[in-house]
């Protein structure tokens, strides 16, 4: 243990623009994405990333969306740039707050323009999904929701995290009482895990 935390005290990491960063002007948010893009292709140039590592977006609602879509792209463009076509390895993008399979749908969309646009081979922005609201586990129609949310990734889709504190809020918990031990988490996660049982999707 002593020598993992030497070497490795993070194994996986996530550049957060969402609910850890807010809303800030679109010049600050910019300059971010191109700073943090600059950061990471330094850490692969000197070999100090973790294993695994990824980009954490806004939602893709009808007023983040444009921010989201404009942040990833700065951010994407930016480090190629600077690493000559290459990604960190285990690279992956978050997209939180996924409540339809339209939205995993219109991301792998964005995400093959963005490997177009900067001639990243196809399909090599792997996604994952935050599972951090009622709608996240079962649809409108009584239906779990999360296998319909893989297949819209069309293979993309690498891991699914649940979001503890979004998914108490949204189920009324209030801030005393959320924490990962509330039953109301023990049946999401439930529901995660059989619900991708053998899919060779990662839990978090």
């Amino acid at each position: 243990i002593i020598e993992k935390l030497k070497k490795e005290p993070v194994e996986d990491f996530r550049i957060d623009f969402e609910d850890g960063y807010g809303n800030r002007p679109d010049n600050e948010e910019d300059h971010h994405a191109e700073f943090t893009a600059q950061e990471v292709a330094r850490g692969m140039a000197e070999g100090t990333l973790p294993p695994f590592i990824g980009f954490r977006i806004k939602p893709l609602t009808e007023d983040l969306k444009g921010r989201a879509i404009r942040t990833l792209d700065i951010f994407i463009t930016s480090l190629v740039k600077k690493t000559e076509g290459k990604l960190p390895g285990g690279f992956v993008v978050t997209i939180p707050k996924v409540v339809m399979p339209d939205q995993v749908a219109a991301f792998v969309e964005l995400l093959g323009a963005i490997e177009s646009k900067n001639s990243l081979p196809e399909r090599s922005l792997k996604l994952e999904l935050m599972i951090e609201t009622p709608q996240s586990v079962f649809n409108s129609k009584g239906e779990v929701a999360i296998p319909s949310f893989v297949a819209a990734a069309d293979g993309r889709c690498v891991a699914a995290h649940f979001g503890v504190y979004d998914y108490t809020a949204s189920n009324n918990i209030t801030a005393q009482y959320q924490s990962m031990i509330h039953p109301a988490c023990d049946f999401a996660r439930t529901v995660m895990k059989v619900s991708l049982a053998g899919t060779g999707i990662w839990l978090s």
